[in-house]
């Protein structure tokens, strides 16, 4: 397997990153941070080829083929033909890189479900995209991935 090296983005390019998924103009960025418009936009690129390799790195290291990527919302869909299921890779400034299968799980009686609550609500936030409350992870999951593949134009 070939080496594959990345860097995570800088504090500040992950800030500008964060601001430009929100439709934040780079000009108030740039306002806000009191440096220039072009500073915004190169800290933008090298932020999204940065989270693109670390997405990529992600894939590779579990074995996952990559059928979609967006560096901009730190996102890529993919299959594990290991766990033969649709396999979902998010980088996230406040988690770091998440791996999700799809699965029946039985939410109610795993120790993990609080963990996987807050990572959901995490993610949420952080796309600013509704996430049902009433639902256990596994189907919670879905419906944010679903949401955002829409968004992406992935899917109809």
């Amino acid at each position: 397997m070939k080496s594959m090296h990345f860097k995570f983005p800088t504090k500040q390019q992950e800030f500008i990153w964060q601001r430009r998924r929100q439709e934040i103009a780079p000009s108030v960025i740039a306002q806000e941070l009191d440096v220039s418009r072009a500073l915004v936009s190169k800290a933008q690129r090298i932020a999204e080829d940065r989270i693109e390799k670390i997405l990529l790195y992600t894939a590779s290291a579990n074995r996952i083929k990559v059928q979609h990527i967006s560096p901009r919302y730190g996102f890529a869909v993919g299959h594990s033909p290991a766990n033969k299921s649709k396999t979902y890779i998010v980088y996230s400034p406040t988690l770091g890189t998440q791996v999700w299968s799809t699965h029946e799980g039985d939410c109610a009686n795993c120790n993990e479900k609080s963990v996987c609550e807050g990572i959901l609500n995490t993610l949420a936030t952080e796309w600013a995209l509704p996430i049902p409350s009433d639902l256990p992870p596994t189907d919670a999951v879905e419906k944010l991935f679903i949401t955002l593949m829409r968004r992406l134009k992935w899917i109809e």
